[in-house]
């Protein structure tokens, strides 16, 4: 699957984009763009992917995606006759009011989450996530001033609440192709072969480096080393099959590739704060 840029270019006289995105599947591959996206999710879940943060999504995700940051999501399962994926997504340009808008009215804390909304940007507070979502789902019903004001009581919100940031502090959105189609084909190896050991060197041929250059660019690219990135998203697919199955620990241990319960459990509580057991209750 090859990275994308995307050219998104908005109606005559309008300032941003809304549209509901309906499929059995979402299709959209790693990509990138300069327009700022909202998402919000109402049906199917998954894996996202934005910057170099991997988590898991379902029904009332809602994040905000900066400029030229790579993103996709990714369905759990195969499109069957049955599925069906829905988002809301709006796109706006980050000076879709002119340059200086914001801190021209007092606004800085809407400017300060667009700069950085890079790193992708949800929200601690469920309701708050609940008045966004009433507000993203009647954008799609105004005619283009609503829309706008619409977006800037959204912005305002979302700037005025407990932000959590997505991807690493480090991370900077990277603009070069190349380093798109690189890093997408190790994701998608990645995520596809969640349950086996990973090899190193086979990774790296995808890529045709050497083991010590893939080892350099991988850390270059995403502040981790590949080690922590496959822990990170192993455990990620351990939370969800925490979260919506009904498997035993041992089993979602087996699936998200740990062969030892000792190790899945030593590695769950480092990166958790909670035992396997304590995080299925809790939530």
């Amino acid at each position: 699957m090859r990275t994308q840029f995307i050219k998104i270019t908005a109606d005559p006289g309008e300032l941003l984009i809304a549209r509901e995105v309906r499929e059995r599947k979402f299709s959209a591959p790693l990509h990138y763009h300069p327009e700022l996206e909202l998402t919000l999710i109402l049906e199917s879940s998954g894996k996202r992917f934005i910057g170099d943060s991997i988590e898991s999504f379902g029904p009332g995700d809602l994040v905000l995606v900066g400029e030229n940051t790579p993103h996709f999501w990714c369905n759990d399962s195969p499109a069957s006759e049955d599925s069906s994926s829905l988002a809301i997504v709006v796109q706006f340009s980050k000076d879709f009011l002119g340059d200086c808008f914001f801190k021209l009215t007092g606004a800085e804390h809407i400017d300060n989450l667009i700069n950085n909304s890079s790193r992708g940007a949800c929200l601690k507070s469920s309701s708050t996530k609940a008045l966004i979502t009433k507000k993203i789902l009647n954008i799609l019903k105004v005619e283009t001033f609503e829309k706008t004001l619409l977006l800037l009581e959204i912005l305002n919100i979302f700037a005025k609440s407990e932000i959590c940031y997505l991807s690493s502090l480090g991370f900077r959105p990277y603009l070069n192709e190349t380093d798109y189609t690189r890093m997408n084909k190790v994701y998608n190896y990645v995520y596809s072969n969640i349950s086996n050991s990973f090899d190193v060197s086979e990774i790296a041929d995808l890529l045709n480096m050497s083991v010590s250059a893939f080892s350099h660019y991988f850390k270059k690219r995403t502040q981790k080393t590949f080690t922590q990135f496959i822990n990170e998203t192993r455990i990620g697919n351990a939370k969800r099959l925490l979260m919506e199955t009904d498997k035993s620990i041992a089993e979602i241990a087996y699936e998200s590739g740990y062969n030892s319960l000792s190790n899945f459990n030593k590695q769950f509580c480092a990166l958790v704060k909670y035992s396997p057991k304590n995080f299925r209750k809790n939530y």
